[in-house]
């Protein structure tokens, strides 16, 4: 199911997983008030997490993700040992222009709205590739989210005309390279840059 059906309302995909599992479950409608929602992932312990693009209004929900993230998991998603970003810098991400780039976030059901995990993609020089990056908090972290995350973004991605998928990671990011492997296999070029690695991803057809 590609985004202009995920976004066009009618039915959205439900997924459970593990970190070793991930299997879709039967699709149905999107009520009216999710129909912003572009899919479900239920995880081992029951909770549901909800995809849906990114909002401006969504600022104060990654600056609290941001402030409770470890170093590692934030040195790996902005190559910085940051602890929090600056206002000003996450206003500029949060403001996307559809045309150019996507991103997605992924919020834990409960009283009060949690992200837990982002993924984008941007468009460069060529037409046809994107720059892609994608961040689980470390709290779920090894449930299968991530596996989630960059098959999401694959088929909205080849539904987007993108035929290449790029990603700089850092050698250190161990569990992320393997990730593209297993996603990817076969599809996928790896290609050192000192401590980083810039990782192509071939979408022109589907992988498992």
């Amino acid at each position: 199911m590609g985004p202009s059906a995920l976004l066009a309302g009618g039915a959205f995909q439900k997924f459970s997983g593990t970190q070793n599992n991930m299997r879709p479950q039967t699709s149905e409608p999107i009520s009216n008030a999710r129909l912003d929602w572009l899919a479900e992932f239920q995880l081992a312990d029951g909770r549901k997490l909800f995809f849906r693009h990114v909002s401006p209004d969504d600022e104060p929900l990654i600056a609290s993700a941001i402030s409770t993230a470890s170093r590692q998991t934030l040195l790996h998603r902005f190559f910085s040992p940051i602890r929090k970003v600056p206002p000003e810098m996450l206003r500029r991400m949060l403001a996307l222009d559809r045309s150019h780039e996507v991103c997605i976030v992924g919020l834990v059901e409960g009283s009060e709205p949690k992200l837990v995990c982002g993924a984008r993609y941007v468009r460069i020089e060529e037409a046809e590739a994107a720059e892609i990056a994608l961040t689980v908090h470390d709290d779920f972290q090894r449930l299968g989210l991530g596996e989630f995350l960059l098959r999401l973004l694959m088929r909205m991605g080849r539904e987007d005309g993108i035929r290449i998928f790029e990603a700089y990671v850092m050698n250190s990011n161990v569990g992320m390279l393997k990730l593209f492997e297993k996603v990817a296999p076969g599809h996928s070029r790896r290609h050192y840059e000192g401590d980083v690695s810039r990782v192509v991803i071939e979408l022109g057809s589907k992988v498992s």
